[in-house]
């Protein structure tokens, strides 16, 4: 992967999660509205999916590319918040929740990109 595409695909990641700070924020706003429903976005995997980039082989000692999801962990489905009487369904607590794992993939992103432009720049002096 070259650099030009790693910071594409970097930058891709902080619009995606600009934008669904935003939806949360409109939850969290929209929290004693009666009949408001929660929304999230899609994962930035199916995002990411949709772009049509691939790994490939690019020399004959690596690894190569598995298919599937890369995790033979099982998964069971996520427990369901509580909709109140009123028909609102946001629930402060899993907004919260989603904000701090947005702030988490925000600093993390940020913190790669920092490094890997620092690298750049050590491999450019020589």
């Amino acid at each position: 992967m070259d650099a030009i595409n790693f910071f594409s695909i970097a930058s891709q990641q902080n619009r995606w999660l600009s934008v669904r700070q935003s939806v949360l924020a409109q939850n969290i706003a929209n929290v004693n509205t009666p009949g408001f429903k929660a929304l999230d976005v899609q994962p930035f995997e199916a995002v990411l999916n949709s772009t049509g980039i691939e790994m490939r082989k690019t020399q004959e000692t690596h690894l190569s590319p598995t298919s599937g999801t890369g995790s033979d962990a099982e998964t069971e489905e996520a427990a369901k918040w509580q909709v109140v009487h009123s028909g609102n369904s946001v629930s402060l607590e899993e907004q919260m929740l989603k904000a701090g794992e947005v702030a988490g993939n925000y600093a993390r992103n940020t913190s790669v990109m920092k490094t890997f432009h620092r690298m750049l720049l050590a491999a450019s002096r020589g």
